[in-house]
Formats: structure tokens, C-alpha cells, sequence
């Protein structure tokens, strides 16, 4: 697998993958986001990904889904993330159980950026659930 990075002058960089999407970085943040903002929502995105198909899998009809991805930093530099709360709001006729059920499996099972950024950072979640 190829993921190309190509300059863009000052901090900007185009992110090219192997399927030819385009990605614009900027780490001063001023015309894209920046790269901690791009692993973050690369976070957000696989584990709502997985409780999306955990729903498909179990025949539970998903209305809407929002994953708000909160973080606490380091106090010292480097300012690394310390914690990381993903914070489902799931529209759907379901339970508590079975929301948490979906959200334990992909944390703890299937999201490959939960599952390689857990050893180093605290990844916890919470949930709303909206009938």
C-alpha cells in the first residue's frame, strides 16, 4: 500500500492514496486541517464505520449517527494526546446494550486506528441515544 505526500509550499501538503482520493494537510491549520486533526478524524470516522456495520450485521436500521471526538492533550511538550472520548449520538430504535455492544466491537475489535492507537492513549466513549 502507497500513500503519496506532496508538497504544497509552507505547510500545506496533498495527500495522495493508492485509489487516487486526494487529502489536503496543512499544519498551520489555515486552509486545511492539520495532521493530528486528519489522525483524529481518521479515529472518528473507523469506529463509527464498524458500529455502523455492526447495525447492518444485527438488521438494526440506523436513522442517523454523529461521533464527536473529544481529546485532553499532554501538559508538556511535545503536546501528545493523552485521552481521546468518542462520544455517539445514534438515532435508531435500539437499546443501550446493543449500542454499547456495537461500540465495544469496534473499539476493541475491528477499528484498526482504535486498536493501534490504544496502547498509547486513553480511548473511552459515551453514548446518546435518540428513538
Amino acid at each position: 500500500m502507497t500513500i503519496n505526500v506532496n508538497w504544497q509550499g509552507d505547510c500545506r501538503f496533498k495527500v495522495i492514496t493508492e485509489d487516487g482520493f486526494e487529502v489536503f494537510i496543512d499544519a498551520d491549520s489555515k486552509s486545511a486541517p492539520c495532521p493530528t486533526e486528519i489522525l483524529l478524524s481518521a479515529l472518528g470516522s473507523c469506529s463509527a464505520t464498524d458500529v455502523t456495520l455492526y447495525f447492518k450485521d444485527n438488521d438494526i436500521e440506523l436513522k442517523a449517527l454523529n461521533n464527536c471526538v473529544t481529546y485532553q492533550l499532554t501538559e508538556n511538550e511535545p503536546r501528545l494526546y493523552k485521552s481521546v472520548n468518542l462520544h455517539f449520538s445514534i438515532e435508531a430504535k435500539v437499546t443501550e446494550s446493543q449500542v454499547k455492544a456495537a461500540i465495544e466491537e469496534a473499539i476493541n475489535k475491528y477499528c484498526h486506528v482504535c486498536l493501534m492507537l490504544q496502547p498509547t492513549i486513553d480511548i473511552t466513549y459515551s453514548v446518546e441515544i435518540i428513538n
